[in-house]
């Protein structure tokens, strides 16, 4: 099933979900559609891209953080395999 998706700039590497996805169910992102690798809830990110470990995540035209390690196209983006240096 194709999920409702929000990408706001064309450098964004991730899109937020409108709506909960599961594994398997689609975003349709600048490239073409984007099969989804994990279940993602409402408000949180997929990967447009592949991002290699310690490349910028960049939402809504700004970078909000670096891939821990690498990140595949369509993976639910988070705490768990983000990380951000802001406040430190």
């Amino acid at each position: 099933m194709t999920r409702r998706s929000l990408i706001i700039e064309p450098q964004d590497t991730v899109a937020v979900l409108l709506e909960d996805a599961f594994k398997g169910d689609s975003i349709e992102g600048p490239g073409g559609t984007i099969t989804l690798l994990d279940d993602i809830e409402f408000a949180h990110k997929a990967a447009l891209v592949d991002h290699g470990a310690r490349e910028p995540v960049i939402k809504y035209g700004h970078e909000i953080g670096y891939a821990l390690d690498a990140i595949k196209r369509g993976t639910w983006i988070h705490n768990h395999n983000m990380g951000c240096d802001r406040g430190r």
